[in-house]
């Protein structure tokens, strides 16, 4: 009695097992699918974390030259200010001098008309040089700090970024929901986002992936593999310029 049963009931487990493969497969498929995009998304997430540290470090180097011109401006007007307190100490003890050759350095009876006048006339003059000389030197002193302060306050600022930068450094998770789905979906060592990789260079001439990314640039595309980062060739910190013409 039983094998009729099993016989009349054959298409049916027949079709259970299709069922079954097709479920199994999709299955399969989905989990696929889920791993690739798992990878994918951990990829672009560690890229943006990535470029995000970079740009604070870029943040960082300009902070650090700031300082380092500020330094250099401290120093300078400070070389200054040393000079001009010395030629003050100086001149006011040469002045005293004066004012007690003045007061106490009477010369002795007797002495020629012409000689008196012409002493009095050096002493004089003596007198009013470094009087001059005191005031030259306090003006200077009190010029150097003026213009110390306007450089340090108007040219030579802290680089502190703004509110909208800080945001473009920003990623949002949910932004990889918006890029292509070829890179969403990309398997592993199929093709690689960025260009292929390529030999090393011969006899002086650039590679292929140099020569692309040279290219780009030129264009004004994007350098990253998700199209999200522009060059940063343009930032001063980075460009390749000799120290001597770094004014």
């Amino acid at each position: 009695p039983t094998v009729p049963f099993l016989e009349s009931q054959g298409p049916l487990c027949c079709a259970c097992s299709a069922a079954m493969v097709i479920a199994e497969a999709v299955a399969g498929a989905a989990a696929g699918a889920h791993a690739l995009w798992d990878y994918n998304r951990d990829n672009f997430l560690y890229d943006r974390k990535m470029r995000q540290e970079t740009e604070l470090k870029v943040l960082e180097w300009r902070s650090e030259q700031s300082e380092l011109w500020r330094e250099d401006i401290r120093d300078i007007i400070g070389l200054t200010e040393k000079k001009m307190g010395s030629y003050l100490i100086v001149s006011t003890l040469q002045l005293g001098m004066c004012l007690g050759l003045f007061t106490e350095g009477r010369l002795e009876p007797g002495t020629p008309p012409w000689l008196i006048h012409f002493y009095s006339l050096t002493l004089s003059a003596a007198f009013m040089y470094l009087l001059m000389s005191i005031w030259m030197a306090v003006h200077a002193s009190i010029v150097a700090q003026c213009s110390a302060v306007r450089l340090l306050t108007q040219f030579v600022r802290l680089p502190i970024p703004s509110w909208q930068v800080l945001q473009n450094m920003r990623t949002f998770a949910s932004s990889y929901e918006h890029l292509e789905t070829d890179h969403m979906m990309r398997v592993p060592f199929t093709r690689n986002p960025a260009g292929a990789k390529t030999s090393d260079p011969v006899d002086g001439l650039a590679a292929p992936d140099e020569a692309s990314h040279s290219e780009n640039v030129e264009r004004g595309e994007h350098i990253d593999p998700w199209k999200l980062e522009d060059t940063a060739e343009d930032l001063y910190e980075l460009e390749h310029i000799p120290a001597s013409l770094r004014r």
